[in-house]
């Protein structure tokens, strides 16, 4: 069976899923909120505006959510908790994001000023 299922497991009715295509959308779903929760960090940036008018940043965006989907039909297709997919899908675009931060940035800073300058590195790590 392909889809979307609910099963009731000690009281309680857990909507179990299957299949590449509801499990990606599920990890995608996950990616997004990763991807949420970085535009929700980067709403005080200095760096803000020049990400969003940029297309390369909708690309990376884009490219996140999908490595949710991703990494999440990787752990499996068959009967899985959608919940657990989720969760699946939101830790890839933060463990980019964590591997992002551990990469010392030492000429993304301007000489002249203090401030950082645009970067993917600095994008992923929510700089």
């Amino acid at each position: 069976m392909t889809g979307l299922e609910q099963r009731k497991q000690a009281g309680r009715i857990a909507m179990i899923i299957n299949g590449f295509l509801f499990v990606f959308l599920v990890g995608c779903l996950g990616g997004l909120l990763g991807e949420a929760i970085k535009w929700f960090q980067l709403r005080e940036s200095a760096n803000l505006p020049a990400y969003v008018r940029s297309p390369f940043y909708w690309f990376i965006t884009f490219l996140m959510i999908v490595l949710g989907g991703l990494l999440a039909t990787l752990y499996g297709i068959d009967n899985r908790n959608a919940i657990l997919i989720a969760n699946i899908g939101l830790s890839a675009p933060l463990i980019i994001k964590a591997l992002a931060e551990t990469n010392p940035v030492s000429s993304g800073r301007s000489h002249l000023t203090n401030l950082q300058v645009p970067s993917l590195v600095n994008f992923l790590a929510g700089r």
